[in-house]
């Protein structure tokens, strides 16, 4: 077997050359590619060649520059080890892009990788948690308090939309935050909500779509899930207060569930969640399974652009911060309740099924 790497740009040939090696891999699709470009991003890839110079598997690596500063983040790993000379390909092109931050993570990876130190790195493990969609039924798997809130939510008569409209990511983005207060209100840390210039990319090209657990013309629930050909992965989840009151979430999650196994998916993978959190809590009480893997932050080059970079990245993060803080200030002001948050317009040219 080859053990040969290279980084190639990610033309559309090779991203799908890449999917055909991976079909489960919602970050290996040519969609997804596609998507990244929209938001700002060039697109390369870091792959493994086969002797006769054909694709074996790699990943996608992301880049955007930030004053004179270049990032590279690499969303999903492939299963490398160690030694692998993936990773000496990988420090090479940090070295002829010039770059200064490498975020290397595992976005539904398989089990397998390893990640050593590129530069100054902090280490970082993580947990996703994964749904068997082919295994028995999907309902008997959960804990009862599962079943009950789903229980609850069919009695108000609750309904699922599905739609690839970017109208509905206004509505996403206000059921993330609910869930961000309620989890910032328990104590934990939480992360800033970016701007939706990401999931309306992702939207416009086909890499991902919205459910949304509705009642009536209100939005209750929101998620937005990425997909490949035999993939599907929870990106981004969010929940009113009411809908936490009617179950909606558990309803929402159970039946985008059922609709990818109907559809042949075989599993559905969560996202990542530590351990012993009430997120976690809550993704395992579908009967998912955890998935244990690393992530990394490397600041590489020369030292005093390291310290620059992270000072410019102090200050970015403080001003995201206050803006976010108004943001809720002013979100609470002006929108009494969730309930006055509507389902997504209906003149979109993208389609809207309800399940």
């Amino acid at each position: 077997m080859s053990d040969r790497f290279e980084a190639l740009p990610a033309t559309e040939r090779v991203v799908a050359g890449l999917s055909a090696r991976v079909p489960t891999n919602p970050f290996a699709t040519v969609k997804y590619f596609e998507a990244r470009r929209r938001a700002g991003w060039s697109a390369w890839l870091i792959a493994r060649l086969e002797p006769g110079g054909g694709l074996d598997f790699g990943c996608g690596a992301f880049l955007t520059r930030r004053a004179r500063f270049l990032k590279i983040e690499i969303p999903s790993l492939p299963p490398v080890p160690v030694d692998s000379r993936f990773w000496d390909c990988l420090k090479e092109f940090c070295r002829a892009q010039d770059a200064t931050k490498v975020e290397l993570n595992t976005f539904g990876s398989p089990p397998g990788v390893e990640i050593p130190d590129l530069g100054k790195c902090t280490h970082r493990d993580r947990c996703e948690w994964i749904l068997d969609l082919e295994e028995g039924d999907l309902r008997a798997r959960m804990d009862n308090r599962h079943r009950a809130n789903i229980k609850k939510a069919e009695q108000a008569r609750l309904a699922v939309l599905r739609t690839h409209s970017v109208d509905a990511v206004c509505a996403h983005q206000a059921m993330i935050g609910r869930s961000l207060d309620r989890r910032r209100a328990r104590g934990e840390e939480v992360p800033v909500v970016d701007s939706s210039v990401e999931p309306v990319a992702l939207l416009q090209t086909g890499a991902a779509e919205i459910y949304q657990a509705i009642a009536g013309e209100v939005v209750l629930s929101s998620a937005l899930v990425l997909r490949s050909p035999k993939g599907a992965y929870g990106h981004s989840t969010g929940t009113s207060p009411d809908g936490m009151n009617i179950g909606a979430s558990h309803y929402l999650i159970n039946t985008i569930a059922e609709r990818l196994r109907a559809e042949g998916v075989p599993a559905l993978d969560f996202g990542a969640a530590e351990e012993g959190s009430g997120l976690a809590r809550f993704k395992r009480g579908f009967g998912t399974s955890p998935v244990h893997l690393p992530s990394a932050v490397c600041y590489v080059g020369p030292r005093w652009r390291r310290k620059a970079y992270r000072a410019l990245e102090s200050v970015r993060s403080e001003q995201r911060a206050l803006a976010s803080s108004l943001q809720r200030r002013i979100s609470r002001s002006k929108v009494p309740s969730a309930l006055e948050i509507p389902v997504c317009a209906t003149g979109s040219r993208h389609t809207r099924e309800v399940v």
